[in-house]
């Protein structure tokens, strides 16, 4: 996975930070509880999340170096924490109340080792709130880019690229974290839209969001890119600057 732009994700997260703060509303805690976010990003939900727990406190760990280093910049409240770790190989034992994770776990392809170590993470008793765009008969806009990196201007760019994205199926979803020990509480799909309101908006969301794409290409051509990605996924969605998604969001507990 690449090294997202930190600073570059604060200005365009607007989607990302409503979809968790909806999701978010619906959690109940004590108050008390030491919680994983994972796949945190800047921060900013992190440090929601914080302020719900007067006398708990949360970690939020991304694989990114750029992103985390965001996160640090703001003044922390004295119960969050930042670091740098990828859910596939983490080593977190025993140690959370409760794990969530936000708009990141699509971008794991090695999806059984990464709820494997978020089982692991969680104490007796803890549960999980996972919430990632899953598979949908509509092409994503991540598959749009995979197929405007097939086309003949770009395709010497990406030989060998494996997509880093993987959208499941929600039968697999539940195979997967029932393998790894989880129970499944509460699972649900709807059918998002966000409307970024300019073409020239939803480019500034896909430039940094393609950056698994984008690290390929030579900085001069990346404008291009993106620009061939959008107007494709146009097609899809019927108007500029509208984004459409499937969303999954599940409440998992330790079994």
């Amino acid at each position: 996975m690449a090294d997202w732009d930190g600073a570059g994700y604060a200005h365009i997260s607007s989607l990302q930070r409503t979809m968790a703060e909806y999701s978010l509303a619906a959690v109940q805690v004590r108050g008390d509880e030491r919680v994983l976010d994972v796949g945190c990003g800047d921060g900013f939900v992190t440090r929601s999340i914080a302020a719900r727990l007067p006398h708990g406190s949360v970690l939020g760990v991304d694989p990114s170096p750029r992103m985390i280093a965001t996160a640090q910049l703001a003044q922390e409240p004295t119960n969050v924490g930042f670091e740098v770790a990828d859910v596939t190989s983490m080593t977190f034992d025993d140690e959370f109340d409760v794990v969530v994770s936000f708009n990141a776990l699509h971008w794991v392809r090695a999806q059984t080792a990464a709820y494997g170590n978020i089982a692991r993470a969680l104490r007796a008793g803890g549960r999980v709130l996972v919430q990632f765009v899953c598979a949908s008969e509509r092409p994503s806009v991540e598959q749009v880019a995979m197929d405007v990196a097939a086309d003949q201007r770009w395709a010497g760019a990406f030989t060998d690229f494996v997509p880093p994205f993987v959208h499941v199926e929600v039968d697999e979803f539940t195979a997967t974290v029932t393998a790894a020990g989880l129970d499944v509480v509460d699972v649900t799909v709807a059918d998002r839209e966000w409307d970024f309101g300019s073409r020239d908006a939803f480019v500034g969301w896909c430039t940094v969001g393609f950056a698994d794409w984008t690290a390929r290409l030579d900085p001069a051509d990346v404008p291009a890119f993106v620009d061939a990605v959008v107007d494709r996924y146009e097609a899809v969605v019927g108007r500029p600057g509208l984004f459409r998604f499937l969303q999954l969001r599940a409440e998992l507990s330790v079994v």
